[in-house]
């Protein structure tokens, strides 16, 4: 310690002032160093982002106080692993990331005082579009949309309104849009918009691929006729497939189904009579009763008098009348009967199934497995199943065809093997090396940075420069020791130099002149350095 104390005496303010700034720098490098290793991964946060949506996130970050990274691109953010929940559930409230679309947010903030019924209806079908493109982007496959409407306005006096109409463009995340997925979308638009169909919306994807079009009357209904047969292909095969597979096990059976539907609709009324059944309808009966009487006096001017005075009696005829008339009406039965065919009626049925034999696994390593196929008592009653399954009839012409095949499979390795324990991924991996890479190259800087630089400062201090060191060196002895006889080299008896028969003069003659010879070649090859040392050595004898 002493010994030490001393050295920075010795050193002078200048020397420790160096030490301590390489010791400053390399302590600062090694902090640096384990603060890069020691701090948190980052996370991503969002990915895809279009500018405007990046922009709108990094501020609300900022106001968050939360850091974050930014991808070369600009369009991924990152941010501490501990931190991407809470920042998801922060921004979500504040409406980011918006997918760059405008949605019914934008009446929160406006005053509708001052607007006129243009703007809001123009503010109403942006907020409209945008909710939809929203929508659509919530899609697993679906990477981003754009949504443009028209909708015709309404007019006083016009009876013939024109229907509005959509156009869908969107951008994919990986492969393609199914024929249902597209459906899907078109009926989803049409839902939300009132009075648009689904055959008046367009859909492209970003290569400008046309993936449905507006359709007119007639195609729309060919479209509705082929994706309700693939429908019921679809299902009748399913509920054929999982049958079977549930007799032959997974993966052994395939089966295909090909309906013949006719789509045309026809309305039929027949009318039908039965005479044998008579219904009296209405009864109609008519009563007529009346009497006449005559007399056969002669008629006189007295019987023509009004008092009647002169009227003179006699014997006469009487005679009285009854007629009954009846009027029946009966009704024959009559039925009549109204018949609808519903579009959609499948005319004739086609079933194939092909269903894979028995494999044997080998029984010793290195041979291959055996393959059998099913008996014919088995393959009857898969057939039987099948025809009741899938509602087979011999009058409308159905055809089954259930067959024995050999699939076609691949060969099956011996698979990945279980996690262990201390099993890592490639991440862990790659954390390993990283951590690794920094720590070699922190006791890189310690070893080969520091510790040269702090030797060199305090050397001129113990040996009183390099030239010194090197004069000490040259003479073969340590620094501030001169050459004694003790220093020599023993004899081979052990005696040391107590011996008589050596010449301590002679020795000690060539080892002078060995130094001598030595340190003129140092100050030869460091005549700068050596003048150096000179003038240390007189400042310290006259001090």
């Amino acid at each position: 310690m002493e010994r030490f104390l001393q050295a920075l005496g010795k050193a002078g303010p200048s020397r420790l002032i160096a030490a301590l700034g390489v010791t400053g720098l390399v302590a600062a490098a090694l902090f640096a160093i384990m603060f890069k290793v020691g701090a948190e991964e980052k996370a991503l946060l969002y990915s895809g982002l279009n500018p405007k949506d990046a922009s709108a996130v990094t501020q609300a970050l900022d106001k968050q106080k939360i850091k974050y990274e930014i991808s070369n691109d600009g369009s991924s953010v990152y941010v501490p692993r501990s931190a991407v929940a809470k920042a998801r559930m922060d921004l979500a409230s504040d409406g980011l990331p918006g997918q760059g679309s405008i949605g019914y947010e934008i009446f929160d903030k406006q005053d509708a005082l001052g607007q006129t019924s243009f703007v809001q209806n123009i503010n109403k079908l942006r907020a409209l579009e945008g909710e939809l493109a929203r929508t659509i982007d919530s899609l697993d496959t679906v990477e981003n949309s754009r949504v443009h409407l028209v909708i015709p306005e309404k007019q006083l006096f016009e009876t013939a309104q024109d229907p509005p109409t959509a156009s869908i463009v969107v951008g994919l995340q990986r492969g393609s849009l199914s024929d249902e997925q597209v459906s899907a979308i078109r009926n989803l638009v049409a839902s939300s918009v009132k009075g648009l169909t689904p055959d008046k919306v367009t859909i492209l994807d970003e290569r400008g691929d046309l993936l449905a079009s507006a359709q007119t009357t007639g195609e729309a209904q060919a479209g509705a006729m082929d994706n309700q047969k693939a429908q019921y292909e679809e299902r009748l095969r399913k509920r054929i497939q999982d049958m079977v597979e549930g007799v032959v096990g997974i993966g052994n059976a395939r089966v295909q189904v090909s309906a013949d539907m006719d789509f045309s609709q026809v309305n039929s009324t027949e009318e039908s009579f039965d005479p044998d059944k008579v219904v009296p309808r209405s009864t109609r009966t008519i009563e007529e009763t009346g009497s006449d009487k005559s007399s056969d006096a002669s008629v006189t001017q007295g019987n023509n008098v009004p008092d009647g005075t002169n009227a003179q009696t006699g014997a006469g005829n009487s005679s009285s009348t009854n007629r009954t008339d009846e009027t029946v009406n009966n009704e024959i039965s009559k039925t009549t009967k109204t018949t609808v065919q519903v579009p959609g009626t499948v005319t004739r049925l086609s079933v194939a199934v092909a269903v894979d034999g028995v494999t044997t696994p080998a029984a010793k390593a290195g041979d291959q497995p055996t393959w059998a196929p099913r008996s014919e008592e088995e393959m009857k009653k898969i057939t039987e199943l099948v025809r009741v399954a899938a509602g087979i009839s011999e009058t409308r012409g159905d055809k089954i065809e259930v067959s024995p095949v050999k699939f076609a499979r691949a060969t099956i390795g011996e698979g990945a093997k279980a996690p262990k324990k201390f099993d890592f991924d490639k991440n862990d991996i790659m954390r390993g090396v990283e951590i690794l890479a920094m720590a070699l190259i922190a006791i890189a800087m310690i070893f080969f940075v520091a510790r040269p630089m702090i030797k060199g400062i305090f050397s001129d201090v113990g040996g009183n420069g390099k030239v010194g060191g090197m004069i000490a060196q040259g003479v073969g002895l340590p620094m501030g020791q001169s050459a004694s006889i003790d220093s020599l080299p023993s004899n081979g008896d052990g005696s040391g130099g107590s011996s008589d028969t050596v010449d301590i003069a002679r020795i000690q003659g060539a080892v002078n002149a060995n130094a001598m010879k030595q340190v003129s070649d140092v100050v030869h090859d460091n005549p700068e350095q050596t003048v150096s040392v000179i003038r240390t050595w007189l400042q310290e004898r006259r001090s």
